[in-house]
């Protein structure tokens, strides 16, 4: 039973290294978390040694008849030399090293090349005078020979041939290499000036070393005479290779560049360590029960175990999927299932093991034909489902009918009488707020289509509920003290601002003074501390902000928190702009990209994969990331899609999330009032115009444009990191339309004589077919930033990133042939995507001007709930895997000069009916629903709120009918 319980610790502890290792924080500073890794399991080995009699093998051996994992030809190894210790400690320091330096360029690196080891362990242990020797018990063999019939000697020969075990590894290699090699990749690209070759060859290298260490330690583990003394020599391995560690670790900060390894926020520290000691102790639970099966199992035997559930969980997975974009090659897939499946039923007898865990090998082989039957059957059903219609046809259809029961619950109410109503219905019995008859008929007057629906603003103020007012009030001067901030000031019904004259924000606070004019006399005395930054302000984590929300749904709970007066006083003097780092943190405190995520990721809910703040596979498209708000490749649920906590592969795909922000993160839950923010910020949504407003746009008719997808985009950055010249948002777009590799592919849903299906197509074939101008009218981010009296360490990472973003950069500009002043709204469909600070100042402006929005952002502002995608505009994912698609859709793919996708000529109709539907649909909406009297009564409904929020009786305050 121990010894079943020993293979069962193995495969648990293995499989969940495998599934979570790469959501926790381990991976953000590998050479520290290696070191704790190995440290926790020397310790955790070292304890273990004192339990010894209560583990299998202290006499040294297993049990022949019970033991799992048993191998024929495995007896023992032959004798370790002294140099093993030593050389085993350097393969396994070395080997972390390059997986640090592979996983920098992980994005260069080639899927599948981890399924070898099987062989590579196959063939040391069967290459002359490498293996171990050959395995007593042959005398007895050659005795029971005379005695076998004709298919048990068949069987016998099966069993114990070198043949037949070479087969059974390479069909397990060759199975499991097909079904991890076959996964959509990422859009974070392999720039031409990144040395992939080296990179890969790396890969190869690990490979090697991962052999060595797997043989050396399996020698020297299995020489050991008890199962003490080896669970005592493995937490020595582990000790030195830990020492060995920290000194590279340590002298790798002293020689290269290098960035902080700790930050000091709150709570930061223990979520890391949490993460650390979870996988330490995993890893112990691993090493310690491998090694313990070291005696009776080959290293083979083992390896081809794990191999085999990574496989097969693989083909199963990607099986499921057939006929998806997510599984193109459904024959390679099949074909790797039953590689892998035959393969390991293979190795089960002539490996001769004859249990993994408490599962015998006749049950498992019989698993797996049940499981190869399936597929046999599944595969060609799903494969071969005619789709008749593209998938986006059905979208669209579902978008139109959810948009008509949107405008229904926007507008219920008929009356004051039917409004006062709906509002209690939807706030929990809660009467509106004072003056609500003269907000009505304020947005009756403007004939606003929205009068009941305003969720943005119930969930922006719904956690200040559960604040005092005194406190709310206190923190509004607080909020106002920071950079880049102003406050609105509203009297006796008259509103002004403390700019001063020469701020640039001043037009922008005039502007907010004209719309709240309108109205003012209206609402209570109140300041409101406005962000005039592009860039969001408060980031609380999802803690606080949680026990706030619960403590406002408490009924009367308001009359037992604090109250104190409330006097407005004089305006204070408004904080110069943040134009340098001294502004920009007063306190000398510097906000690193790392830093910046780990407060990103506590402003998500405790278990969300958010909250790890990390997401280490940019090599390829995260999936299960993306498949909760798309049908296929093609997005859907837009709001669901623009929350990173259940995403966090959008941390390494998008500028926001890679660059500093160069104002300080306020993690406290302040009232700030903001123009954007994403999903996990809790600024407060306001309509606040910019310092340099777009132009209204052209009235061209859609049909006079030209046919072509637009896009003109701005990068000035004072530094550019590694990761965001190839994977920011906006870089990503350039290359993968303008320089895609020989190597890049995209996943397409192309027609063929009855049905569409998805196949693989170069990109840089399908950029031939599509009339495209997207480019960057400048690039210029790779400029000096002043650091003249920066440390040496930082000079070196600052220069390192510089000449790496010149190298990207001079692929960018390769591209920009076509003017930077040619109006994007002359052409149909316009691109849309944010900066690295906010959303891109232009949606409205395009949006309003008969051109089709592709449009993709992880902002939101205060109009986003009323627009609905593939009505008002076409919604593409942050990840671009269905870019392509969604051109092929409008663009159509005609003959063009014969060129060919796959070999073939592929003819797709254009649907340009569908495309000038959503651009009129687009303008028409904005003109009724998005206008700057629509900004009014939105304002007005937003400030009457909060003037009964920030009042000390506000829940005694409210409208009430008579």
């Amino acid at each position: 039973m121990a010894n079943q319980l020993t293979a069962l610790s193995a495969v648990t502890s293995f499989a969940w290294l495998a599934y979570s290792i790469e959501y926790h924080q381990v991976i953000e500073q590998p050479r520290p978390s290696s070191l704790l890794v190995l440290l926790i399991g020397a310790l955790s080995s070292y304890g273990a040694s004192f339990f010894s009699v209560c583990l299998p093998g202290t006499n040294g051996r297993f049990d022949d008849e019970r033991a799992p994992l048993r191998a024929r030809r495995s007896n023992l190894p032959k004798k370790p030399r002294r140099y093993f210790l030593p050389a085993l400690v350097f393969c396994v320091i070395l080997r972390l090293e390059i997986f640090h330096r592979v996983s920098l360029d992980l994005q260069c690196s080639k899927q599948g090349i981890e399924a070898f080891l099987p062989l590579l362990i196959f063939l040391y242990e069967f290459l002359p005078g490498l293996g171990p020797p050959s395995g007593v018990g042959d005398d007895d063999r050659e005795a029971h020979d005379f005695g076998m019939t004709v298919y048990e000697a068949l069987g016998s020969w099966f069993c114990e041939s070198k043949a037949s075990l070479t087969l059974a590894v390479t069909m397990l290699t060759v199975g499991t290499y097909l079904v991890s090699s076959n996964d959509p990749r990422s859009t974070f690209f392999c720039s031409s000036k990144d040395a992939s070759a080296s990179v890969v060859f790396l890969q190869w290298v690990g490979l090697l070393l991962d052999t060595a260490i797997i043989i050396v330690a399996w020698r020297i583990l299995a020489w050991t005479r008890t199962t003490k003394s080896r669970l005592r020599t493995l937490s020595g391995i582990l000790l030195f290779a830990a020492v060995g560690t920290g000194l590279l670790y340590q002298f790798s900060r002293l020689v290269l560049p290098g960035t902080p390894t700790r930050s000091d926020f709150r709570r930061l520290d223990s979520l890391y360590l949490f993460d650390v000691v979870v996988d330490g102790l995993a890893f112990s639970i691993f090493v310690i029960s491998t090694s313990l099966l070291a005696t009776e199992s080959s290293p083979l035997s083992l390896v081809g175990l794990f191999t085999f559930l990574l496989g097969f969980t693989q083909a199963v997975r990607k099986t499921a999927l057939t006929g998806t974009w997510e599984n193109v090659a459904p024959g390679v897939v099949y074909a790797g299932l039953m590689l892998v499946c035959v393969g390991f039923s293979s190795l089960l007898y002539t490996n001769d093991i004859r249990s993994v865990a408490f599962l015998h090998r006749a049950f498992i082989v019989l698993l797996l034909v049940v499981v190869t039957i399936v597929a046999t059957i599944y595969t060609p059903v799903k494969a071969l489902r005619i789709t008749e219609k593209h998938p986006l046809t059905k979208i669209m259809y579902d978008a139109r009918t959810e948009a008509d029961r949107w405008l229904v619950n926007a507008a219920v109410s008929d009356s004051l009488r039917v409004a006062v109503e709906e509002y209690k219905d939807r706030h929990h019995g809660r009467d509106p707020p004072a003056k609500f008859d003269v907000w009505y008929g304020f947005a009756k007057d403007r004939n606003s289509v929205v009068l009941d629906h305003f969720p943005q603003i119930e969930k922006d103020l719904l956690p200040f509920w559960g604040m005092a007012p005194s406190k709310i009030r206190e923190g509004v001067r607080r909020a106002a003290a920071e950079p880049d901030m102003a406050i609105l000031q509203i009297q006796n019904g008259k509103p002004r601002h403390n700019l001063p004259p020469s701020s640039p924000y001043k037009p922008v606070m005039e502007d907010l003074v004209e719309l709240v004019t309108t109205f003012a006399e209206h609402l209570p005395d109140m300041e409101l501390a406005i962000n005039l930054n592009e860039r969001p302000r408060v980031l609380a984590p999802w803690e606080d902000v949680q026990r706030l929300s619960k403590t406002a749904t408490r009924k009367g709970v308001s009359k037992l928190l604090p109250r104190a007066s409330n006097p407005l006083g004089e305006l204070p003097a408004a904080q110069p702009a943040a134009e340098s780092q001294e502004l920009s943190n007063p306190d000398g405190f510097t906000t690193s990209v790392e830093a910046y995520r780990e407060m990103t990721a506590l402003a998500c809910p405790p278990g969300s994969r958010g909250r790890a703040g990390t997401h280490w596979d940019v090599r390829d498209v995260c999936t299960s990331c993306a498949r909760p708000q798309s049908l296929g490749q093609y997005l859907t649920n837009w709001p669901l899609s623009q929350d990173i906590c259940h995403q966090p592969d959008l941390f390494r795909l998008h500028g926001f999330h890679m660059t500093p922000p160069p104002l300080r993160p306020l993690q406290e839950l302040l009232p700030v009032f903001s123009r954007a923010k994403t999903d996990v910020y809790s600024d407060i949504l306001i309509p606040l115009r910019r310092i340099s407003e777009p132009p209204e746009p052209r009235t061209e008719g859609f049909k006079v444009k030209y046919k072509r997808l637009f896009w003109r985009g701005k990068v000035d950055r004072h530094d550019t990191s590694h990761e965001l010249a190839r994977g920011g948002h906006q870089e990503r777009l350039v290359h993968m339309l303008n320089n895609p590799s020989r190597s890049e592919t995209t996943r397409l849903l192309l027609p063929t004589k009855d049905r569409f299906m998805f196949e693989q197509v170069p990109t840089a074939d399908i950029n031939e077919l599509f009339p495209m101008d997207v480019a960057f009218s400048s690039y210029t981010a790779c400029k000096d930033s002043g650091d003249d009296e920066t440390d040496n360490k930082n000079k070196q990472k600052i220069s390192d990133n510089k000449e790496s973003c010149k190298a990207i950069g001079a692929e960018f500009h390769t591209n920009t042939d076509a003017p930077p002043a040619d109006d994007p709204l002359r052409h149909r469909y316009v691109m849309v995507i944010d900066t690295d600070d906010g959303p891109a100042p232009e949606f409205l402006r395009t949006l309003r001007s008969n051109s089709v929005p592709f449009y993709s952002s992880i902002f939101r502002e205060w109009y986003s709930e009323r627009l609905m995608p593939w009505i008002h505009f076409v919604p593409i994912d942050v990840r671009y895997h269905a870019l392509h698609g969604t051109m092929a859709y409008f663009f159509g793919l005609l003959k063009r000069d014969g060129r060919t996708l796959n070999g073939r000529e592929v003819l797709m109709y254009p649907r340009q009916e569908d495309a000038q539907w959503i651009a009129e649909q687009g303008k028409r909406w904005a003109e009724k629903a998005i206008r700057r009297e629509d900004m009014e009564v939105y304002l007005f409904r937003l400030l009457l709120e909060w003037g009964r929020v920030i009042d000390d009786n506000r829940d005694e305050i409210g409208f009430v009918l008579t």
